[in-house]
């Protein structure tokens, strides 16, 4: 019997120090770790059977974008690794410098030989097998920074002048070398954010609709003075059947995906659209692909899993115990968030087509590798609160 006791101890022993060694795991946040590996994993099956054409036709080998797709999703696992670890106290004092060099990178775009230009676009630095885009990596540069800055000055955020304006500066900056690579739907989402991201700390709300009515006349003016295909896509929103084979092409191709799919599609890899009808196909539309392969139950599935996300990442922020990483947590989500909304709006025809892609999901190395940081951040809070709260 003695013995038996003694047994019994050392396996509960050993079970305790089991659980001790995968104690990281229970910290992370689990319904968040797995929706975002299904949605990453979905996204990669989705982004293969999207691009297998335009792979095959352009550069004769039916995974070239599968292949790089899946070294980009490496790199954002090691970045989610690395950020679910490191000091958010120090990665707060860094926010300045953070986004200092954000400001550099998007300057080195212009410069032949660092920057790539492609469909008469600056956007991306050439880094060999992958390219760059450093208004990706603005989005989250912006969020740390205001997300230090509405914490440590908190008291002006309800004044104008002081709180509201020095913001729209800094972010209007960056949005103007962003303008110019030319992005519009990527500028306006960073002035945006930056309007999200005051509310959040607690501006006013007078102030920011203020803020959108000045705006308002300003895009306008872009829309009418600024690259003709900025207005193109407004017409196409506004009725894409005035031109079918011109502007309105991408969003009635889109519409056509999406019905042909009903409610469970015409089954994996069985796409009539993405035989370059569709344009875009593994980036700005692949959920009208998801929804023409998987039908109405592949789409929702997108929707339920984003909405996991906002579920999981919200509760983080609420239940954290420190100002500046609930602000921070905050800011995450709705990047993340708002991103998908415009881009499966888009291709619903909800909003015109902005060049925004659904994050984890659509091919593009810069936004899987910056979405997986993000979320290595949501983990790290996480974990923080937890360990303080034992």
């Amino acid at each position: 019997m003695l013995w038996e006791r003694i047994r019994l101890r050392s396996l509960l022993e050993a079970y305790e120090a089991r659980l001790q060694k995968v104690r990281w795991w229970w910290e992370i946040d689990p319904y968040l770790f797995w929706a975002v590996l299904v949605l990453a994993l979905f996204g990669t099956i989705m982004v293969f059977s999207a691009s297998m054409t335009t792979a095959l036709y352009a550069y004769g080998d039916v995974f070239f974008f599968l292949k790089r797709h899946l070294f980009a999703l490496f790199l954002g696992v090691l970045g989610c690794a690395a950020a679910t670890f490191l000091s958010l106290e120090r990665l707060r004092k860094m926010s300045k410098t953070f986004l200092f060099s954000v400001f550099f990178l998007l300057f080195l775009v212009f410069i032949p030989g660092v920057g790539r230009a492609g469909g008469g676009a600056h956007r991306w630095i050439d880094l060999g097998p992958l390219n760059f885009q450093p208004s990706e990596l603005a989005k989250f540069a912006i969020i740390l920074y205001m997300a230090d800055a509405l914490t440590t000055y908190r008291n002006r955020v309800r004044d104008f002048w002081r709180g509201v304006v020095p913001f729209l500066i800094i972010v209007g900056s960056i949005c103007l070398l962003v303008l110019l690579e030319p992005d519009f739907g990527t500028a306006f989402f960073l002035l945006f954010l930056a309007l999200v991201m005051i509310f959040l700390g607690g501006g006013n709300i007078t102030h920011l609709l203020l803020v959108l009515a000045v705006l308002a006349p300003v895009a306008l003016f872009l829309l009418f003075f600024g690259k003709g295909y900025w207005m193109d896509r407004i017409v196409a929103f506004l009725n894409p059947w005035s031109d079918p084979k011109g502007k309105g092409f991408h969003v009635l191709q889109s519409l056509v995906a999406l019905g042909s799919g009903g409610l469970w599609g015409r089954g994996l890899g069985e796409s009539r659209q993405k035989f370059f009808f569709l344009p875009d196909r593994h980036t700005d539309f692949i959920y009208a692909i998801i929804g023409e392969e998987l039908g109405f139950v592949g789409t929702a599935l997108v929707l339920v899993l984003f909405g996991v996300i906002l579920w999981r990442g919200l509760r983080i922020a609420l239940r954290s115990n420190d100002e500046f990483e609930g602000l921070l947590a905050m800011g995450i989500v709705a990047s993340i968030l708002l991103q998908a909304l415009i881009n499966m709006g888009a291709v619903l025809r909800l909003f015109p087509v902005t060049g925004i892609t659904l994050p984890l999901v659509s091919y593009g190395s810069s936004s899987l590798f910056v979405t997986l940081a993000e979320v290595g951040i949501l983990f790290n809070i996480a974990r923080g609160r937890r360990r303080r709260e034992e």
